[in-house]
């Protein structure tokens, strides 16, 4: 299957442009401040289990060497996180050598805020190395692909895994490479969809910025990135992907943009147009 068509075309840089067009893309899923002026996010009104919601997709035939366990975190604007539509792409890697696992977490429709989701993806990478292992798996590189709502905790995870980790059933492990798929990644500017994300009510800059993968961007310097976003994405600009792309570079990251040409926000991460770019940037050659 041949790679996606891709430009290199420059984005616009960040504007105000961007707020407007991520809360008409996400409106759907935003709700609203309960005008309490609370900081802090309320506790979660679920448990989650990692091992009870994730899927393993063995690789299909062992590659030489260690095999890259590819851990991919679904979108939903914070409010929901369903891995089904990742299937397709965790077949399509898993032909190509790579031991693949979906996951889930937490969100506000589960009544859990920022940290709470962070700290449910961190267990899913964790559960999802020790679930390989136990495989069979000879576990290589450590990559978490994320979409979306799942690209933004993604980045958070991969850039300060030390925060989230610690009480994991599995021992906690900080991903070796990154992949976002069209994030919206600066919390700061996310207007009314914060809420979604951070909970109701009024936050702190300490609280936006633990976050925000743009200001995260100085942590964990040479941590590679590849960051992808569809040209023809009206739900999330690209231009937050050009933003978190010049932090990361600015900070010591080796970043690899792609720009699929006429590429929207839900096929982004389809097996056609994700799956070339990836197992090209992992060098999967099955």
């Amino acid at each position: 299957m041949g790679a996606a068509p891709v430009t290199h075309a420059r984005q616009g840089r960040a504007t105000a442009a961007l707020l407007v067009a991520l809360v008409a893309g996400l409106a759907a899923c935003t709700s609203t401040s309960d005008g309490t002026g609370r900081t802090g996010p309320p506790s979660p009104t679920v448990s989650f289990d990692p091992a009870a919601s994730s899927r393993l997709f063995p690789p299909a035939a062992a590659p030489p060497g260690k095999t890259p366990v590819v851990v991919l975190v679904p979108g939903g604007g914070w409010t929901s996180a369903d891995p089904a539509g990742l299937t397709g792409l965790a077949t399509w890697l898993s032909q190509r050598g790579a031991a693949v696992v979906t996951v889930t977490y937490r969100t506000s429709s589960d009544g859990a805020y920022f940290p709470v989701p962070a700290q449910d993806v961190a267990c899913d990478v964790a559960d999802a190395v020790a679930r390989s292992r136990r495989s069979g798996v000879d576990v290589g590189e450590v990559v978490i692909v994320g979409h979306s709502a799942g690209a933004q905790l993604a980045a958070v995870v991969a850039l300060t895994p030390g925060s989230f980790g610690s009480g994991c059933a599995e021992p906690a492990v900080a991903p070796d490479r990154l992949v976002g798929l069209a994030g919206p990644y600066d919390v700061a500017h996310l207007g009314a969809l914060a809420s979604d994300l951070l909970g109701p009510g009024r936050h702190t800059a300490a609280e936006i910025a633990a976050a925000n993968p743009v200001a995260l961007a100085p942590q964990r310097p040479q941590l590679p990135v590849l960051l992808i976003h569809g040209t023809a994405d009206t739900t999330v600009p690209a231009a937050s992907t050009e933003q978190l792309a010049a932090a990361l570079t600015a900070a010591g990251h080796p970043v690899t943009t792609d720009y699929p040409n006429g590429v929207g926000h839900q096929s982004v991460y389809s097996a056609a147009v994700a799956g070339p770019l990836i197992a090209d940037w992992l060098g999967l050659t099955g």
